[in-house]
């Protein structure tokens, strides 16, 4: 879920690599092999034994970059024939089609609770750059904006004091789970 509600929040060719919930390497590319290899160059390290999503077709061009290094599992829309024959050579990758991909999923999300659960609405909302309000003296360029963007769709799905650093929208670090800003600024 965690790979599938991100990846969902970009229109260009998307990778989005998870490891414990928390993306570790997030990029947007012109094909969905370029997204992909700029997401694990993000975080190689954590990438290993990661949960890769992508919002477009699985091509074979992609399957070979994919069985590179060992991940658990890879989850896009749908797989090319002879990309699942790349995929299927590497042992106990798990290949999940997700069907159509029609931007951040709405509905509700469900916690457990002790002697219950919680039911909250999904976080769908984004405002877009041109609604934002410039309230410092330097005002942003269109690039700015741009990167400001990708980078407000990874942190939303950073847990608990995110903090997310990007730059030409590949994340190159991120902080997350620290129980203080400081903390996670550090890591990132």
């Amino acid at each position: 879920e965690a790979v599938l509600s991100l990846v969902q929040e970009f229109d260009n060719p998307a990778a989005v690599i998870v490891k414990h919930t928390n993306p570790c390497g997030v990029a947007i590319g012109d094909s969905l092999k370029e997204a992909y290899q700029r997401a694990l160059a993000a975080d190689e390290v954590s990438a290993y034994g990661g949960i890769v999503g992508l919002n477009r077709r699985i091509d074979k061009d992609t399957a070979e970059e994919l069985v590179k290094i060992f991940l658990e599992a890879v989850i896009a829309p749908s797989v090319d024939a002879d990309a699942l024959e790349v995929l299927a050579a590497k042992p106990n990758l798990r290949v999940l089609e997700c069907g159509e991909m029609n931007g951040a999923p709405g509905g509700f999300d469900l916690k457990k609770v002790s002697g219950g659960f919680l039911v909250q609405e999904n976080d769908t909302g984004y405002v877009p750059p041109a609604e934002w309000k410039v309230v410092t003296e330097q005002k942003p360029s269109e690039k700015d904006l741009e990167e400001l963007a990708f980078a407000w769709k990874v942190v939303k799905h950073v847990k608990s004091n995110a903090i997310v650093v990007t730059k030409d929208n590949v994340t190159l670090g991120v902080g997350a789970g620290q129980m203080n800003r400081v903390g996670s600024a550090e890591i990132a």
